[in-house]
């Protein structure tokens, strides 16, 4: 039995992420593993929400606080304990105090503001040191946890991409026409999507930058396009955002970000960009170039399985890859490879790629208690 914390729910009270919509990402695994008839497999605590999807088991508990954070370990270990659970998983951060658990990581916010003294980076950190197994979503996430936490084992962690939505796929030969009508788009176009609450700017300035080299070095006749989520108006110059001929800032509805990515030379993402752009992309047959300013190490290198240009460095490096990209024996096995990836990232595959973590590390765990148990046995006939 695996026994599921739904504290993400409760209205109040507990921290979700910004990278990553930690309440639609669970909602749809759970309805998945309900039609792959895996309902009497799982139970769901709720702490106060209104609805599930149909099918799912599910029990009430109180609702979670920081201030009262040693009881509901307590709380949660009891409710394990009844339900005989195998495997223990919060859709936030909450502990247990014996059953294994699992973490998954949405992204390491805390960790890179420096918020060691805050209680929700309190409660993240002891999940993590509490668990045997951990899923990270995207190669960033991935490589940064290594590097906060360092002495975690690389086979102890699973990247699962995260699906994607329907709407991302390759546009019709009409629709590109139509969007580059309307929003004027007659040169080809580098492309980076943004978020809605963008506050960084990093990534806007080095690939404007980056961009203006390419321009003035090698004579490229290009444009540049950022685009954000369409219910936000953007002002350039009231956001103090690069401005110059040629670079472009557009809001976009999905079906035209479909057509962006359809369109363009490239997608190029940054830590500061929309997460789930370059899966996007990759869905509509768009190479990825993804930017980074510091090198990572050659381990955390080896464990990226994206198919996109990966460039570490300086802008000048970065204007180096606008131009490799364009080129034909970079840019198609980038698309291939792209492609064949996105069939893999339905809803109903990434459910079943998770639930086979949890398949793997039940039964591992199962064994390392057995083995244990058998080994202070075997020592205690000695200790007499």
């Amino acid at each position: 039995m695996i026994v599921i914390d739904g504290v993400i729910w409760q209205v109040e009270g507990y921290f979700r992420s910004q990278e990553m919509d930690q309440s639609q990402l669970w909602l749809n695994l759970i309805a998945e593993w309900v039609a792959a008839k895996r309902a009497t497999e799982f139970v769901v605590l709720t702490r106060g929400q209104a609805w599930m999807p149909p099918g799912t088991f599910f029990s009430e508990i109180p609702l979670f606080s920081f201030q009262n954070a040693e009881n509901d370990r307590a709380g949660l270990q009891s409710a394990c304990d009844q339900l005989k659970a195998d495997l223990f998983i919060s859709t936030g951060y909450t502990t247990v105090l014996t059953t294994p658990s699992l973490v998954l990581l949405y992204d390491l916010e805390a960790e890179k503001v420096g918020s060691q003294f805050e209680s929700e980076y309190i409660e993240k950190k002891n999940a993590i040191l509490n668990a045997s197994h951990y899923i990270c979503f995207s190669d960033q996430v991935l490589s940064e946890f290594r590097v906060f936490y360092p002495g975690i084992s690389r086979e102890n962690i699973s990247l699962i991409y995260p699906a994607i939505e329907g709407w991302a796929k390759p546009a019709a030969p009409e629709a590109i026409a139509e969007f580059r009508r309307k929003y004027e788009l007659t040169r080809p176009f580098f492309l980076a999507a943004l978020s809605e609450d963008l506050a960084d700017y990093r990534g806007i300035q080095a690939l404007s930058q980056a961009w203006e080299l390419l321009q003035g070095e090698k004579l490229s006749r290009t444009e540049l396009v950022f685009a954000f989520p369409s219910s936000l108006a953007v002002d350039p110059a009231k956001w103090q955002l690069p401005q110059a001929k040629g670079i472009r800032y557009l809001s976009l509805n999905n079906p035209e970000l479909a057509c962006a990515y359809s369109s363009a030379l490239a997608l190029v993402t940054h830590s500061t960009f929309r997460k789930t752009s370059p899966l996007e992309a990759m869905a509509c047959g768009c190479p990825v170039i993804s930017y980074r300013e510091e090198p990572l190490n050659s381990e955390s290198r080896q464990d990226s399985e994206a198919a996109f240009l990966l460039c570490e460095g300086s802008v000048g490096q970065l204007a180096e890859a606008l131009q490799r990209i364009q080129s034909y024996p970079v840019r198609s096995p980038l698309i291939a490879k792209g492609m064949e990836q996105a069939k893999e990232l339905s809803w109903a595959a990434v459910a079943q790629k998770v639930w086979q973590v949890f398949e793997q590390v039940a039964p591992q765990i199962k064994a390392e208690t057995s083995s244990n148990r058998d080994s202070h046995r075997q020592v205690e006939p000695s200790n007499r």
